[in-house]
């Protein structure tokens, strides 16, 4: 389908929509008797203002509290997955990287897509090569998860250009006592074990004027994958030039040292606590602090060594190593939050303060990668090879630390009353340090590179920013309303940059030598949006959208280069990888005398999104269908792209994007209810970028043209007190293409690195008795057993032929899962 086509078939296929939904409320208005039964409204605060799904102009989808423990859902990652329009990878807990309507975020200072718990805006680091991860909170006691999709620039400031997500604790309660309990055992079959989890919430009302809400989850999953350590001698070394090289072809059959099952094991702990002062009926005061801490034994990633554009699932989930080192991955978060809330008669007064500290550590085995870039034919040091990498500071092998502060600011005025005029203005600040340094250790290499260094880094960041916001909306008539708002923002960030090792600038002057550097950036721009809003009836409503959102710009890392004939291989390759993008030659061809620069900075980019959408609820209220499509314009979009292993962000070809997202809930019966939901996106560059290596028409790498998500729920009352409740999930995640980590894409030869990776499917089943206050749920989670290639891994080593791992998804679960609720 051409591009001409899909932009006209757009209007057309909302057109249809919003005919037959006026046919369908017509109809819903005919009738005469009403069951009882009705879809129930999902309130939101997405617009910092209260209201519900239907009655919101904007792309929007909201999960209850019931509907997630209907669904057995304990994080983000597995809620994401039915969620139109949004896409995902992740590598374990904490490394989760969200994208939302094309706009792909590996690249960047900051993510695309906004997270908040509650008022308090969660950031990505600023430089990561994991990516732009954000954490995975505990869902549990959560009253509900909103996601907002498209650019929310206006209210939600520069990390929301592709859309938000919000979760919202359920807040302390007066004056009640309240307590709930969760215990959950499972096993995952395919290499896993025994899985647990115990969450508990207790309400604490003291006096008539204060509350304290406390929330604790311990989740221990086994993991299934296995790390195999070859034997000391068993096989050789990686052959051909690098980064072109392969393993030899014993590799998978040698004989092993070691085998580690569950590798991936994994531990999330997590206490929220939050206290609610009421001294009076218009103040509200709640301040609170969260802590989560996650460790995992490896990623989730196993080795593929097979078609490098159409990988396919292994025989065995494993990593093969040829030393012993483990891979353990830890993320700690602790969050505090003031919020406070004065209703006066004319407008309400709200501060939203927050105050956060992240630190995420990931070590990885990079053996193979660095013999394969010196070039020495054995690995072990007695026979002249460089033996094992790392330890690094704190973990084995090649470790990365990142370590992110930041404190937020906001205060704003929202109008109260019911009038034709309502209005909102506001102030942000931010201050985010953030810290990325990364130590690639050889202990044995001395003799050959004159110390242990390979490359030594370490990389502090300061990002400040500014910004007043306003929006005001006019209902002339009962009908029709419209909003106009605007954010006017400044930024300024501040990179220095100091690395030594045999892989950096000074690397042939000696293996401890600094280089030294610093730079900065800064811009003021505004974002406005425009929204047109219509009712037809008090169960249809139709609306137009036009809105802006950015992204800050950035600081690369530096890339030591040195022109053909000079004395580090390592800082040659670099600059034929530069000559290979630049200069459009094959690298081999590489230019002797060329000298070439990476870029030092980057950019801010923005999109602007343009939308239409319907919101119906027919038949009584037992049906509700919400359809929007959107057409976007992607400029300077910043891409993560790779110089023959360093990673940075450069500043490529505009992209459009256009795309249809629909939702359907309906009342089958008096015991079957039915939620669909689908999205396409088609997002392509517009023109040929040679630093980033896609050419014009190619696909915005990481986004599935098709998403999809059914949830068939089953209520059956068996005594006025028990029912019996069965739930059946089905996610669907298309086909899309991505550039591994490592590579140096050129327009030459994109072709033979772009990964293809197939579309794929999982099931969940739920079902058990329930009561008043307790549920006991069966559950089967990936019901058929899916293997599901999700991405490459998103790591510091690079992916070469011979080194190349996916993530993957956990195999089929089973298990119990018993709540119970006190009052």
């Amino acid at each position: 389908m051409s591009s001409r086509t899909a932009r006209a078939g757009l209007p057309q296929a909302v057109a249809i929509a919003v005919g037959a939904a006026l046919v369908a409320s017509a109809y819903a208005d005919a009738q005469s008797a009403a069951s009882g039964d009705q879809i129930q409204e999902v309130v939101v605060t997405a617009t910092k203002r209260t209201t519900t799904v239907q009655t919101t102009a904007a792309s929007i989808t909201a999960v209850s509290a019931e509907d997630i423990a209907a669904r057995g859902v304990v994080d983000f990652d597995t809620l994401a997955q039915s969620v139109p329009g949004i896409s995902m990878r992740t590598a374990g807990p904490g490394q989760t990287e969200f994208e939302m309507r094309g706009l792909n975020s590996a690249g960047g200072n900051t993510s695309q897509v906004g997270l908040y718990l509650d008022e308090t805006p969660l950031s990505s680091p600023a430089a990561a090569q994991v990516g732009k991860v954000l954490i995975d909170p505990d869902l549990y006691d959560l009253n509900r998860v909103e996601v907002l999709r498209g650019p929310q620039g206006t209210l939600y400031g520069s990390s929301s250009m592709g859309g938000t997500v919000k979760f919202v604790p359920n807040a302390p309660q007066l004056g009640t006592f309240a307590a709930s309990g969760e215990t959950i055992f499972s096993d995952t079959g395919s290499g896993g074990g025994i899985n647990h989890a115990e969450r508990g919430m207790v309400n604490l009302p003291i006096g008539d004027t204060l509350a304290v809400r406390i929330v604790g989850s311990i989740t221990d999953d086994s993991g299934w994958i296995k790390r195999l350590v070859i034997q000391d001698g068993a096989v050789g070394v990686d052959s051909g030039a690098f980064p072109s090289v392969f393993r030899p072809a014993n590799f998978y059959t040698a004989p092993l040292q070691e085998t580690i099952n569950g590798a991936n094991t994994t531990e999330v702990d997590s206490v929220r606590t939050e206290i609610l002062w009421k001294p009076t009926d218009a103040l509200s005061i709640t301040p609170s602090v969260m802590w989560q801490s996650s460790q995992q034994g490896a990623p989730s990633a196993v080795d593929v060594n097979d078609d490098p554009t159409h990988p396919t699932v292994p025989a065995i989930n494993a990593h093969w190593e040829i030393y012993d080192t483990p891979e353990p991955q830890t993320d700690n978060i602790t969050i505090t939050s003031l919020k406070i809330e004065y209703q006066l008669e004319p407008f309400t007064i709200t501060s939203a303060t927050g105050n956060w500290h992240h630190e995420l550590y990931i070590s990885q085995d990079a053996t193979e990668e660095n013999a394969a870039a010196v070039g020495i034919p054995v690995y072990d040091a007695a026979a002249g090879g460089m033996g094992p990498s790392g330890p690094g500071p704190s973990a084995p092998g090649v470790e990365e630390r990142d370590a992110t502060s930041q404190f937020t600011q906001e205060l704003r005025l929202t109008s109260n009353g019911t009038g034709p005029l309502q209005w909102l203005v506001g102030y942000f600040y931010q201050n985010l340090d953030s810290d990325w340094d990364e130590w690639a250790i050889n202990p044995e290499a001395g003799p050959i590179l004159g110390g242990p260094n390979l490359y030594v880094d370490y990389q502090p960041q300061v990002i400040t920013q500014n910004a007043e916001f306003g929006q005001l909306s006019w209902q002339p008539i009962d009908q029709f309303t419209a909003t106009v708002g605007l954010r006017h923002y400044h930024y300024s960030l501040g990179q220095s940059n100091t690395e030594w090792g045999a892989f950096t600038v000074y690397g042939a002057e000696g293996n401890a030598v600094p280089y030294n550097t610093y730079a900065s950036q800064g811009a003021s721009g505004t974002d406005p949006k425009f929204d047109l809003r219509y009712e037809f009836s008090k169960d249809l409503m139709v609306y137009a959208t036009a809105s802006k959102g950015f992204r800050l710009g950035g600081v690369n890392q530096p890339i030591p280069v040195q022109p053909l004939g000079g004395s580090n291989a390592v800082l040659v390759a670099n600059e034929c990888s530069l000559q290979g993008k630049l200069l459009l030659i094959p690298i081999s061809a590489c230019e002797a005398g060329v000298l070439l620069q990476a870029p030092s900075t980057f950019s801010s980019d923005s999109v602007w999104n343009f939308e239409v959408g319907e919101k119906a609820t027919l038949l009584d209220r037992r049906l509700t269908l919400d359809i929007s499509g959107y057409y976007e314009r992607w400029t300077n979009p910043q891409i993560a792209t790779n110089l023959a292993g360093f990673g940075i962000t450069a500043n490529g070809a505009d992209a459009r994007i256009y795309g249809v997202e629909g939702e359907l809930q309906a009342l089958l019966g008096p015991e079957w209810d039915l939620s669909v939901n689908a999205g396409y996106t088609n997002a392509e560059f517009t023109a040929a970028s040679p630093i980033t290596g896609y050419p014009e028409g190619y696909s915005v790498p990481d986004i599935p043209d098709f998403t999809a998500s059914a949830v068939l729920h089953w209520k059956h009352e068996v005594t006025a007190n028990v029912s019996l409740v069965g739930t059946l999930e089905g996610d669907y995640v298309g086909t899309r293409t991505d550039a591994p980590y490592g590579e140096t894409i050129t327009l030459l030869n994109i072709n033979s690195y772009l990964v293809h990776l197939p579309s794929y499917g999982l099931l969940n089943l739920h079902f058990g008795p329930t009561g008043d206050n307790w549920n006991a749920s069966f559950f089967i989670n990936n019901l058929t057993n899916k293997e599901a290639l999700l991405d490459p891994q998103p790591q510091i080593d690079l992916q070469m032929a011979a080194y190349a791992r996916y993530l993957v998804n956990q195999p089929r679960t089973y298990g119990l899962d018993v709540s119970y609720k006190f009052h």
